[in-house]
C-alpha cells in the first residue's frame, strides 16, 4: 500500500503497522532458525548420527515450549494492559525486556542457560506486545462500527506477512554466511527499530486508560455465554500441536532434502518463507473463488464447517509428511518440491481453522467478553506447544513416546488429529453448534 493511502487511516496508522512489520521480523527471523541453531550448537554439535534423533527430538521440546510460554505470556499481557499499565506502557516496558532477550541470544549463542534465558525473555516481551499491539488497531477509531477498521487489519495482517517473509529469507542467510551470532543480532536491532518507531508515534496514539472493573458474572454465566465458542475451541489445541510444528520438525526434515528448487539451493530454514507468501494469496482466494463456489453447487459454508474441514486438511499435511520421511529413511533423497505441497495444504488449513475461529468467536462473545475470548485463542496455542513438548520431552528421555521416530512420528500426531477431527463432528452436531451459527463467514 502507497504511504499516501495512509491518509484514509487515523495519523497514527503508520506507526502501529510499521512497529508490527519490525517486531514480526525480529519474532520470525530469530524463530527460522533457532530448531536448526539448538541442535547443531547444544544438542549434537559434533553431527553424531547416534545423537541425532534425540538431539532433534530436545530441540523441537525447546522450540514448542518457548512458543508456548509466549502465547501463555500474551494472556498476561492482555491482562496487564487492560487492568493495570494500559497498552502503551506494556508495550514500551515489554519491548525493552523483548530487546535484551535478542542481545542475550546474540552474546551468549555457546552458553546454553544463558541463551535460554535470552528465549524467555523474548516470549514474556512478544507474549506482551503482540495483542497488544493487535487491539491498538481498533482503539485508534471513535466509532467500532467504522469500515475502516477491517480495511486497516488487512494491511495490519499485510505487514505481519511482510515482516515474516523477508526475515525467513534473509537471516537463515546470514546464519549461514556469517554465523549464528550476527544472524541473531539482526533481529535484535529490527525489534530496536519496532520499539523507536512506535516511540515516534505517541503523540498521535489514541489511548484507552486501563479499567479497574471486574467481571461481575459468575464462572457458570461466563461458561453458558461462551458454550459455543468453548466447545469448539476445546478442539483447537491439537490443530496447534501439529501446524506449529512447521518451524520445528519440517525445518529438519527439509535439511534431509533435495533443497535444489527453480535453479536455486535453498537454505532448509528458507523453506518456510512459503507460508508466508501462500496465506496472502490463500486469503483472496478462499474468499472469492472457493467460499462461493462451494454455496454455488449447494454446500454451505459456516464457520463451524470451516473449522472440521481444516482438522481435515491438517491430517492429510501429516500422512504426507510421513510418506516424505519415510522415502528419507529408506535412504531416498526426495526434492523440497514435495515439502512445498505440504506447505500448501498446511497454508490452507491455517485460513479455515485459525482466521475462521477467530472469526466465530468474536461474532458469538459479547461484546465486553472479547478480550476473555482472545486469551482463550491465545491459550489453545499455548497447550498444542505444551503437548508437542512434552511428546519430544518423552522421545528424547526414553520414555513411552521414544517408539515414535521417523514417519511413525508424524503418524503419531496424524492420528491423533484424525481422532479429534471426527470427535468435533460429533460433538458439535449433538450439542447443535451449528443450528446457532447461521451466518456465513
Amino acid at each position: 500500500m502507497p504511504l499516501k493511502q495512509f491518509n484514509v487511516f487515523p495519523k497514527s496508522a503508520p506507526y502501529i503497522v510499521g512497529t508490527e512489520l519490525a517486531e514480526r521480523f525480529s519474532f520470525y527471523g530469530m524463530k527460522a532458525i533457532l530448531t536448526t541453531f539448538l541442535v547443531s550448537n547444544f544438542f549434537n554439535p559434533e553431527s553424531n548420527t547416534t545423537l541425532q534423533a534425540s538431539a532433534e527430538a530436545r530441540s523441537n521440546e525447546i522450540t514448542h515450549l518457548f512458543t508456548a510460554i509466549t502465547y501463555g505470556c500474551s494472556i498476561l499481557g492482555g491482562l496487564l494492559a487492560d487492568r493495570y499499565l494500559g497498552r502503551y506502557k506494556t508495550i514500551v516496558y515489554l519491548s525493552v525486556l523483548y530487546i535484551i532477550g535478542h542481545l542475550f541470544l546474540a552474546v551468549f549463542e555457546n552458553n546454553y542457560n544463558l541463551f535460554i534465558t535470552g528465549l524467555m525473555l523474548i516470549a514474556i516481551g512478544a507474549g506482551g506486545v503482540k495483542p497488544n499491539v493487535s487491539v491498538m488497531v481498533g482503539d485508534q477509531f471513535e466509532n467500532e462500527d467504522d469500515k475502516r477498521i477491517s480495511k486497516l487489519y488487512d494491511v495490519f495482517y499485510f505487514s505481519i506477512n511482510l515482516g515474516a517473509f523477508f526475515s525467513m529469507l534473509i537471516i537463515p542467510v546470514l546464519k549461514h554466511k556469517y554465523g549464528a551470532s550476527v544472524a541473531f543480532t539482526v533481529p535484535g536491532l529490527l525489534m530496536l527499530v519496532a520499539l523507536i518507531i512506535f516511540l515516534a508515534g505517541t503523540k498521535k496514539y489514541k489511548m484507552v486508560p486501563p479499567t479497574k472493573s471486574e467481571n461481575t458474572l459468575s464462572f457458570m454465566q461466563t461458561v453458558r455465554q461462551l458454550s459455543k465458542v468453548l466447545i469448539v475451541f476445546a478442539f483447537i489445541p491439537l490443530f496447534w500441536a501439529l501446524y506449529d510444528q512447521n518451524g520445528s520438525e519440517w525445518v529438519l526434515q527439509a535439511a534431509k532434502m533435495d533443497l535444489n528448487f527453480m535453479g536455486i539451493t535453498w537454505l532448509s530454514e528458507q523453506i518456510q518463507v512459503v507460508n508466508a507468501i501462500l496465506i496472502l494469496v490463500f486469503i483472496p482466494l478462499f474468499s472469492v473463488v472457493v467460499f462461493p463456489t462451494l454455496e454455488k453447487i449447494g454446500i454451505r459454508v459456516t464457520s463451524v464447517r470451516k473449522i472440521g474441514w481444516g482438522f481435515i486438511l491438517i491430517v492429510l499435511t501429516f500422512l504426507l509428511s510421513a510418506w516424505i520421511q519415510k522415502q528419507i529413511d529408506a535412504g531416498i533423497k526426495l526434492n523440497i518440491a514435495w515439502q512445498l505441497l505440504a506447505y500448501a495444504i498446511l497454508t490452507a488449513s491455517e485460513i479455515l481453522v485459525s482466521l475462521t475461529g477467530l472469526e466465530f468467536a468474536f461474532s458469538n462473545s459479547p461484546k465486553n467478553m472479547r478480550s476473555t475470548v482472545m486469551s482463550l485463542f491465545f491459550f489453545t496455542v499455548f497447550i498444542g506447544n505444551i503437548l508437542v513438548s512434552f511428546i519430544n520431552n518423552s522421545i528424547h528421555s526414553g520414555g513411552v513416546f521414544s517408539q515414535f521416530s521417523g514417519a511413525d512420528y508424524f503418524l503419531l500426531f496424524a492420528g491423533m488429529m484424525a481422532a479429534n477431527a471426527l470427535l468435533y463432528f460429533a460433538t458439535v452436531k449433538i450439542f447443535n453448534v451449528e443450528a446457532h451459527n447461521n451466518e456465513n463467514i
